[in-house]
């Protein structure tokens, strides 16, 4: 059972055929999220499908493992935070701590819950538009030369595709999660990437970040899918606007109305998240917005629906520091995010997955 041209598209082909098997009810998904995809989102939906089957050598039990755990995300992760979040309007954790203890610290949860988001950067209509994005518009914004880092590198996806970019020089990626900065190396060894990612220790929101000798050190700054994690989202954002050389860009990626088990930001409209990157001092020069697969987006916005917002920010090339003494880490937890948002799909097939 193939839904699309496996003469093409044979990785993708071999993907949705794999989740089929574990879940045959979710055929009719998967078509709603393909059948739209035109030729140059097919292709890079390949392309992604390419990595993920890279990836999957690097995983007990390799695809059918990732259909497994996939399908255990829609149904038994995000389900419940979805029936939470439509009965009260909110997400259901509201610090750091609580997710650390509710799912962060809980490695075979973990485990399963990242596999599944790994597919769903394929899968999910969204989140594929949103990497086709930072691979073919972002990135080609960008000047030549240059260094780009990467806060929360999750699967190493988006560091193996600024890799192949002849635009990207230098790559470097943050973490406070030595074992999270090791899947990600391994990741990135499995891909094959074109240029090497120095990684570093570092958490954003501590007080060395914003200290001088930490600033302006990257033309591009991608913060993906980490955003939604965090209690102190604006603190985050304003390290980055320190990070950023000036003239240099960000690329934001937040879903609104997404909840899941480790999300504390709820962000409810695009304009919420992008007022946020103006107010600490970046000008918004690009924006883009994917609605969950299925939906308009005027219906997600409308009903609260999930919405990948992409945001780029560019830093004013006169603009002088950013007063740090504003940046208060007393109090509140430290940004530990799993550099990759939570989403959710159907049981069977129900309407589509929000994020």
């Amino acid at each position: 059972m193939t839904l699309v041209d496996r003469s093409r598209y044979p990785n993708l082909a071999n993907l949705t055929t794999e989740v089929l098997k574990v879940w045959p009810e979710h055929k009719r998904y998967l078509e709603n999220s393909l059948g739209p995809r035109e030729e140059g989102l097919l292709s890079f939906s390949e392309k992604l499908a390419e990595m993920v089957s890279r990836l999957a050598t690097t995983v007990h039990g390799g695809i059918s493992t990732l259909g497994d755990d996939y399908r255990f995300l829609c149904e038994e992760i995000y389900l419940p935070e979805e029936f939470y979040f439509r009965r009260h309007g909110s997400y259901r954790l509201k610090s750091f701590e609580e997710a650390l203890n509710t799912v962060y610290n809980n490695a075979p949860f973990m485990s399963r819950y990242m596999n599944g988001l790994l597919m769903s950067d394929v899968l999910w209509i969204n989140h594929c538009q949103g990497l086709q994005h930072f691979a073919e518009v972002y990135l080609n914004s960008l000047p030549g030369n240059a260094q780009l880092l990467e806060i929360g590198p999750g699967h190493g996806l988006l560091l193996h595709l600024a890799s192949q970019n002849p635009k990207i020089s230098g790559l470097a990626a943050y973490d406070v999660s030595q074992k999270k900065v090791d899947m990600a190396g391994k990741a990135l060894k499995a891909l094959g990437a074109a240029k090497p990612v120095r990684f570093e220790l570092k958490n954003i929101l501590d007080d060395s970040i914003v200290e001088a000798s930490n600033g302006a050190q990257f033309d591009a700054i991608v913060f993906s899918e980490v955003l939604e994690h965090l209690d102190r989202p604006e603190q985050a954002v304003r390290a980055l606007l320190h990070l950023c050389k000036p003239g240099g860009r960000i690329w934001i990626n937040v879903p609104a109305n997404s909840p899941a088990p480790d999300h504390l930001y709820l962000v409810r409209e695009p304009r919420q998240a992008e007022d946020l990157v103006r107010s600490v001092g970046f000008e918004v020069v690009d924006t883009a917005h994917f609605p969950m697969t299925g939906v308009t987006l005027e219906r997600a916005l409308k009903q609260q629906l999930t919405i990948s917002c992409i945001i780029v920010g560019r830093r004013s090339a006169g603009l002088r520091q950013a007063d740090n003494s504003s940046l208060d880490n007393s109090s509140g937890p430290s940004l530990r995010g799993t550099g990759r948002t939570a989403a959710r799909a159907p049981r069977g097939d129900a309407p589509a997955p929000r994020t």
